[in-house]
């Protein structure tokens, strides 16, 4: 009997159809797959940076923004004296480096701190008055090798209103703007912040972007003035 040709040809068609993939198929599909991979992670980790990076620098801009609004909102107090009891001004004119602080003084209500701030015998009298010694400078707040902006009220110690602090910088100006070292000539004071990433954390920044600056000037409204 002669075997069947056709049938031979189709059984060994449908051995050839069903062996799977071949070596070099494999090969190029992992390839294939490893760069589309190496694609999805790479975007995925540079939108993640830039997001980080984003976080950051909102992070040091919320920083400078609060403390300049504690630090503005106490200097424009600086000379306050309402009964001329007290002579309150600017004390210190330091330029904001650590042990070189801006240093104010002024007048408050202190009727309820438990203390007897006018000497008369009475302890929290109605409308009593003290004299409030304020300092801001750098200082390592955390020992963590940053600066932080210290705020230092009356005999109590340093307390940090903001983080990572490159430079804190004070200019003093007379009632023309320009810059002077008499105390009794100051009528504003000039403000200069500039913010850092933490340097023990990571910059998503890369460097490029790690720096935030606020610059303002205070006029100190109750300078100068006669009671």
């Amino acid at each position: 009997m002669q075997p069947n040709h056709q049938a031979t040809i189709m059984l060994n068609k449908y051995h050839i159809d069903n062996l799977g993939f071949t070596l070099i198929e494999l090969l190029i599909a992992m390839a294939i797959t490893g760069i589309v991979s190496a694609g999805i992670f790479s975007a995925y980790h540079s939108q993640q940076n830039a997001q980080l990076s984003q976080k950051q620098a909102v992070e040091m801009q919320q920083n400078l923004r609060a403390a300049l609004y504690i630090m503005t909102s106490d200097i424009r107090m600086a000379g306050y004296a309402p009964d001329g009891t007290y002579s309150a001004g600017i004390t210190k004119i330091g330029d904001g480096s650590n042990g070189q602080p801006l240093g104010f003084t002024f007048v408050e209500l202190a009727d309820s701190d438990g203390i007897d701030n006018d000497s008369d015998g009475t302890i929290d009298e109605p409308g009593e008055l003290k004299l409030q010694t304020v300092e801001y400078d750098l200082y390592d707040a955390y020992g963590d090798g940053d600066s932080d902006i210290g705020r230092k009220q009356g005999a109590a110690s340093r307390q940090a209103i903001a983080e990572n602090i490159q430079t804190l910088q004070f200019v003093y100006l007379d009632s023309s703007g320009i810059v002077t070292a008499n105390l009794s000539d100051i009528r504003s004071i000039q403000i200069i912040i500039v913010a850092t990433t933490d340097s023990n954390e990571i910059d998503y920044t890369n460097g490029k972007n790690n720096h935030r600056t606020l610059t303002t000037i205070v006029k100190c409204r109750n300078l100068g003035l006669q009671h």
